[in-house]
């Protein structure tokens, strides 16, 4: 793990509220580039301050990385995060960090991968799941993206276009309150509801859940109470906001 200056590329918007963040590394950054997909960095403001965000890229893209993040006006380090990608040509980082990540690699041929990302946790499932398609994994994947609005599935056409182009890729996107989306005609509900509904047995089954930790430990527990073991769920929820008496 190293500090190193990034190159900001583009700040693009995606939704009302949510921008893609490109960067480059230099040269000199490439050992640090050598993260695994699912892993995120540390960006720092001139004054100190940090923001973590998930590496949405795939490992296999070189030097050029993306975020996607989210301005909450509520949040003055968000706006401060933002304003300051805007307004500036590079960026200090951190990188790598972060437990929850995938090797295509290291899969074994049977196991059924489950990816559950609730709005801007997108990032991390994105990343993981170009770096499986990339190197060409066979692994039957299920990838549930969840929101409380259909507005903030901002990245929509993505994983439907995965979908569409490998036989071994199903996507169920939902929505957690459809009266705020009234032409949605798709999946309504919470992630764990519509995981449970379309998984009969956790045999073989790894799930990787990007999103909060109520999000998080509402899955954790529904998929326990069906028969899954805590070990087959992985989600940086356990590091950084782990349940009393279990950190």
């Amino acid at each position: 793990m190293k500090k190193l200056n990034s190159d900001i590329t583009s700040v693009e918007v995606l939704t009302s509220d949510v921008y893609r963040v490109r960067l480059h590394l230099p040269a000199a950054g490439t050992e640090a580039v050598n993260f695994h997909a699912g892993q995120y960095l540390d960006l720092f403001l001139p004054d100190g301050r940090k923001a973590s965000f998930s590496i949405a890229s795939a490992p296999d893209q070189g030097r050029d990385l993306e975020l996607h993040i989210r301005r909450m006006p509520d949040s003055e380090m968000s706006c401060a995060v933002m304003d300051y990608l805007q307004h500036n040509k590079t960026v200090e980082l951190e990188l790598p960090k972060g437990n929850c990540w995938l090797d295509a690699s290291g899969l074994a041929p049977e196991s059924r991968l489950v990816f559950a990302a609730a709005s801007t946790g997108f990032s991390q499932i994105k990343s993981m799941v170009e770096h499986l398609l990339a190197n060409q994994v066979m692994n039957h994947i299920r990838i549930y993206w969840g929101a409380r609005d259909a507005r903030d599935l901002y990245h929509l056409a993505l994983p439907e276009q995965w979908a569409r182009e490998h036989a071994n890729v199903h996507f169920v996107p939902v929505v957690s309150e459809p009266e705020l989306s009234p032409d949605w005609i798709g999946r309504t509900g919470v992630l764990p509801q519509a995981i449970l509904e379309d998984l009969d047995h956790f045999e073989d089954t790894q799930i990787y859940a990007s999103g909060s930790p109520a999000m998080v430990y509402a899955l954790l527990d529904a998929c326990e109470a069906h028969g899954m073991v805590e070990s087959q769920l992985h989600s940086d929820v356990f590091a950084y906001a782990p349940r009393p008496g279990k950190g």
